[in-house]
């Protein structure tokens, strides 16, 4: 009996891990920049979410200098907006983290999970 309680507790202190947020990101440039406000659209699968929309932003952003930091049971995804020359861009972004969020502000959008 005490080997399997043995057993049991190592298993149940080894299969907890620490929290990430694992991302990734993909770009296009679609042009000039214009104000419409298209909706984020959200695909949830078992490796996390994906979500893809359109964004403003500087002209010479190459997809590298984005920063994506939890805050509370929120992530929070910002993009440089430095340049005066701005474009439109489409980002599809992939979002695994541990614990998990119930809110994701994307580019200044909040987005509550789950009540898509």
């Amino acid at each position: 009996m005490k080997y399997i309680l043995t057993i049991s507790t190592a298993i149940l202190l080894l299969s907890c891990s620490e929290s990430f947020i694992n991302h990734s990101l993909k770009y296009e440039k679609l042009g000039a920049c214009t104000n419409e406000q298209v909706p984020v659209k959200m695909i949830a699968n078992i490796s996390g979410e994906r979500y893809e929309f359109i964004s403003c932003m500087d002209d010479n952003f190459d997809g590298k200098n984005y920063l994506v930091e939890r805050k509370g049971d929120s992530i929070v995804v910002s993009f440089p907006n430095t340049a005066e020359v701005k474009s439109s861009f489409k980002l599809t972004l992939d979002i695994d983290a541990k614990p998990p969020y119930r809110t994701i502000i994307l580019d200044g959008r909040e987005i509550l999970i789950g009540q898509q």
